[in-house]
């Protein structure tokens, strides 16, 4: 059978009509590049929660996810929405359908029993709740507790191709509430090239946030809010030059941010062709030129469905992903962090922190199965964890649900534990 896109839980309309634009996979077998062992600026742990022996263990999402959204925002850790895998019996197998419920990761306290996972709004068909959905983009403003949920996929009936959608929705992370932000006529903002999918969203600050998708071969798109409430928007196609990313979906993207401006990074995803990639590329906001990254031959395999999380100015991190192989994809999970040393002249490296390993833990490390369309998040390991579970220098990050290709989908709870030399 053709190979279409099972990287977010199924097989996927990837341009807005059903096609099967993933049957033409490379054929690679290598599971990454090899790394070149220079001297490590950093070093990586992976961390399970649930085998802490310190505490009861986290609650987990049920049922397990991939495609779905995890973010930061008013000092919480909430999951939206994503493809659901349910076990019903031995006889019967799976059954995958989209959610639009959200959870919340509940800090850790000495006092009381009950923390991880938490589902804070039930799956809802109230009219300001954005629908079940997976591959959409997700954003939370910086300094604010409103975030946006903007396009996506439902795929309704098997079979039917389902919806690619435009819509955009808000949630207020302090109250818990969705709404729908209007246009400067009163109407729901919608996104303005149209229906959109295995799309990235990055708020560059506390009033816009940038969309990249297989249309912006030119442009980008910036939501801008106004209004104390935010609910108020407007969307601007904002024009680049430089090397643009080609066409392409289920990239994975990033902010590199200083005190004086937010870029843009953005690594992989897949052509319409089902070609992959590993170019890695930064929009510089201020003059709204895109860089592609020059790190020679030491670098990651191509893929896609990865992740890729914020450092700092010059710095992301990339964790797993999928790529082609002759017996089909291979869920990925090796860490690496990309160093920009000059955007100038586009000139870069990666550092191999953790490389691939297959499924089959020996017992003697810990890591988590190899996976695509998960989450990882940026947390405050003081607040959210038990005590020492990293050390105070630590950047932690928290992995959050994805699947390994028509195999399994993962609800475990992994911590990685970053550490600079």
């Amino acid at each position: 059978m053709p190979m279409l896109l099972s990287l977010i839980g199924t097989s996927l309309a990837l341009w807005g009509a059903p096609v099967s634009a993933f049957a033409t996979f490379s054929s690679s077998t290598t599971a990454r590049s090899a790394p070149i062992h220079r001297m490590r600026a950093y070093s990586a742990e992976w961390i399970d929660l649930q085998s802490l022996d310190a505490s009861p263990p986290p609650g987990k999402i049920h049922p397990p996810r991939s495609g779905a959204n995890t973010i930061s925002s008013g000092g919480k850790i909430l999951t939206f929405a994503g493809y659901a895998e349910e076990i019903v019996d031995a006889d019967s197998g799976v059954e995958r359908y989209v959610v639009n419920d959200l959870y919340e990761f509940v800090p850790f306290q000495e006092e009381s029993s009950e923390w991880g996972w938490k589902q804070r709004i039930a799956a809802s068909d109230d009219e300001c709740s954005p629908g079940p959905r997976l591959a959409f983009a997700m954003a939370g403003l910086p300094s604010s507790p409103n975030a946006f949920v903007l396009g996506g996929w439902d795929p309704q009936v098997p079979g039917t191709g389902g919806v690619i959608l435009d819509d955009v929705a808000m949630l207020n992370s302090d109250s818990l509430t969705w709404s729908k932000p209007t246009d400067d006529k009163g109407k729901s903002s919608t996104i303005p090239d149209g229906p959109t999918s295995r799309h990235v969203a990055v708020a560059l600050s506390d009033e816009t946030i940038c969309l990249h998708n297989h249309r912006c071969v030119d442009h980008v798109l910036l939501l801008q809010t106004s209004g104390e409430e935010q609910n108020k928007v407007q969307w601007v196609q904002q024009k680049t030059s430089g090397e643009a990313p080609s066409s392409r979906g289920l990239h994975c993207a990033a902010a590199m941010s200083s005190s004086d401006v937010t870029n843009m990074c953005i690594f992989g995803g897949a052509a319409r062709n089902g070609l992959m990639s590993n170019e890695a590329f930064v929009l510089d906001t201020t003059t709204w030129k895109w860089t592609k990254i020059d790190c020679g031959e030491n670098a990651p395999a191509p893929r896609a469905g990865a992740c890729l999380c914020s450092l700092d100015d010059s710095t992301v991190l990339l964790f797993g992903g999928a790529m082609p192989t002759e017996g089909g994809l291979l869920g990925l999970n090796d860490v690496w962090v990309l160093h920009v040393d000059d955007l100038e002249t586009g000139k870069g490296r990666w550092e191999c922190l953790i490389e691939h390993e297959s499924g089959d833990n020996d017992g003697s490390s810990v890591f988590p199965p190899g996976r695509n369309a998960a989450t990882l998040t940026n947390i405050d390991a003081r607040k959210m964890l038990p005590a020492n579970t990293c050390t105070e220098s630590d950047k932690c990050y928290l992995l959050q649900g994805g699947w390994a290709p028509f195999r399994k989908t993962y609800n475990d709870v992994f911590v990685l534990c970053l550490s600079s030399k």
